[in-house]
Formats: structure tokens, C-alpha cells, sequence
């Protein structure tokens, strides 16, 4: 396959992850923010959760406007300035996927372009002033991105291009899954919030655990627990095992010339997370470990990069 056209598939995906991750995390803290009851400084932290674990702090701040749940939500859904905000993720999927209308199924195409759309129509009917974002918002983006890959799994042939639009899922989920984790922990290892019944609910919940939580455990909510089930279950979609499991496997089924460079450091991850345990990350710190695993799922993508999407002379 054409680096180029793996690349344009590749980072599809990776876009529609990141739209749905960022709902998810809009969601998640939106509703945490309108339960804290603790001080004002408190109800900032919360407000800004969202910008920590997207690494959007500074670009909020340059933005000039004011730090708000509903200014942060626009910010992060709307805003044409910041790359990674939901509508500019959208628009980035369908011009990958216009660019190899090839390689992908028409039932593929109609399905980002309907939604690309839809979003466009949801934008018109925004009100001046009004909050742009909302509980039905964050769902609709989350369904569309379920539908894609439903759609993709239904349609397309089990060759080169669904294993890198599988690649480019895996490797964005696994690094939003370990940003969740982190911020979370950094919050309460420094104390500035407790990580509540409620909190450690809302962590399962954006990313789509908290049945397999109580199904496994089968007690209540315990920060070991989670750090357990999101970091090592080889079981549930959007724990660091399963994503790095994933893409092991994606990776040995793709050309071997070229990859052996992330095939090894995709590898290395994977033993970590495979016989790793608590005690470890523990020894470690939590919030360091997860902190150095989002620099070795950063360094498998850019080997991947390098490997497979990148133009050689």
C-alpha cells in the first residue's frame, strides 16, 4: 500500500477517536463540574480538568476567553483555531477519507460525510451566547463514531487499510485512556480533589467501563481497583493492555520489512503491561508510570510513522 494512502486512513481514525474522546471527556467532567459543591478554587479546578488532560491550557488561555465549563466546551467543540476541538476533528476525518474514497467502502464515505453534515446543520442553529454543547451533543458524537466503526467492521475487506484505520483507534484510545488516569491521579496525589465514589465512577465511565467494572469486582467503587481494570485487563476495549495487545497483533500482520523498529517498541510496551502488576506501578508512582507510558505510546506512533506513513526516496 502507498504510504500515503495508509497515512490518509491511519490518521482518519485517529481523528474520529479523538472527536469521541473529547466528548467523552467534555461529558464526564461537565457533570462532575455541576456536582461540586467545595469552594470556588475547587470549582476551577474542576472547570479546567478538561484542558489538563488535553494538554490545552495554554492555547485556552491564548484564546482570550474566560475560564467557564461552558467557554471550555465551546473551546473544545467548536473552536476553528484549536486543531483537536471535536468539529475541527470531524472536518480532518472526512478530508482523509475524501482523499482515499478508494480504499474505503461508499457506505464508509456516506456514513463520515453524512456526519461531517450533520455537524455543519448543528452549528447553524447555535444560538449567540447559548451553550454550543449539551449531554444530547456529546452522545450524538459519540454514536456517530460507534456507527463508523460498525459500518467499517460490516463493509470492508480484512486487508492493509482496516488494519491501519484499526491502528490509528487503538494507539489514540490507548493514549487517552492513560491522560485520564493521569490527570486524575496527579489531582489526588497533590490533593487537590478526593477521589470520591463519584469521581472514580465518572474515570469508568468516560471511557465506557463502569459495567465491566461491577461485573468483575462486583463491589464498590476502589481506586486500586480502577487502576487495575484500566491499566491491565487484557478484556475490556479501552484499558492500555488491550489497546497495546491490539496493536501488537495489528503490527505483525503488516509488512515486516520496514516495522521492526515499532514492532520492538510496541512489544516492549506490551510485556510491561502484560506482567506488570500494582505493587509495580505503585513502586513507581502512578502518576509517573502512566506519565512514561504516554511517552512510549507516543514513541510506537512515531516509529509507526516513520515505518509505514511516511514518503521514502
Amino acid at each position: 500500500m502507498l504510504a500515503r494512502v495508509a497515512s490518509e486512513l491511519y490518521w482518519m481514525s485517529r481523528y474520529l477517536e479523538r472527536a469521541e474522546s473529547m466528548a467523552r471527556i467534555l461529558e464526564v467532567c461537565s457533570s462532575i463540574a455541576l456536582l461540586s459543591t467545595k469552594g470556588e478554587s475547587q470549582d476551577d479546578s474542576a472547570v479546567s480538568e478538561p484542558l489538563v488532560i488535553t494538554d490545552t491550557e495554554a492555547a485556552f488561555e491564548a484564546s482570550g476567553r474566560v475560564l467557564g465549563m461552558g467557554e471550555v466546551a465551546q473551546f473544545l467543540a467548536w473552536d476553528e483555531s484549536h486543531p483537536s476541538s471535536i468539529s475541527n476533528c470531524i472536518q480532518a476525518c472526512r478530508e482523509n477519507a475524501r482523499s482515499v474514497r478508494g480504499a474505503i467502502t461508499a457506505e464508509m464515505w456516506e456514513c463520515i460525510n453524512d456526519t461531517w453534515l450533520q455537524l455543519q446543520h448543528r452549528r447553524s442553529l447555535m444560538v449567540p451566547g447559548a451553550s454550543p454543547v449539551d449531554s444530547t451533543f456529546f452522545e450524538w458524537v459519540k454514536e456517530r463514531s460507534h456507527l463508523f466503526r460498525g459500518v467499517t467492521f460490516a463493509t470492508i475487506q480484512r486487508d492493509q487499510p482496516y488494519l491501519f484505520i484499526r491502528l490509528g483507534t487503538y494507539l489514540e484510545r490507548a493514549d487517552n485512556t492513560a491522560r485520564i488516569l493521569s490527570v486524575k491521579t496527579r489531582q489526588r496525589e497533590q490533593g487537590d480533589l478526593v477521589a470520591d465514589y463519584y469521581r472514580l465512577g465518572a474515570v469508568l465511565r468516560s471511557v465506557s467501563s463502569l459495567e465491566a467494572y461491577q461485573d468483575i469486582y462486583r463491589d464498590a467503587i476502589d481506586a486500586d481497583r480502577v487502576a487495575e481494570l484500566l491499566i491491565f485487563s487484557d478484556r475490556v476495549p479501552r484499558s492500555l493492555r488491550f489497546c497495546v495487545d491490539e496493536i501488537c497483533d495489528i503490527l505483525e500482520r503488516l509488512p515486516s520489512q520496514s516495522g521492526r523498529m515499532a514492532r520492538r517498541l510496541a512489544v516492549q510496551l506490551q510485556a510491561r503491561l502484560r506482567y506488570g502488576d500494582l505493587q509495580e506501578v505503585y513502586e513507581r508512582g502512578l502518576y509517573n508510570y502512566l506519565e512514561r507510558f504516554i511517552e512510549y505510546n507516543t514513541e510506537v506512533g512515531v516509529a509507526i510513522g516513520q515505518a509505514y506513513l511516511e514518503l521514502h526516496g
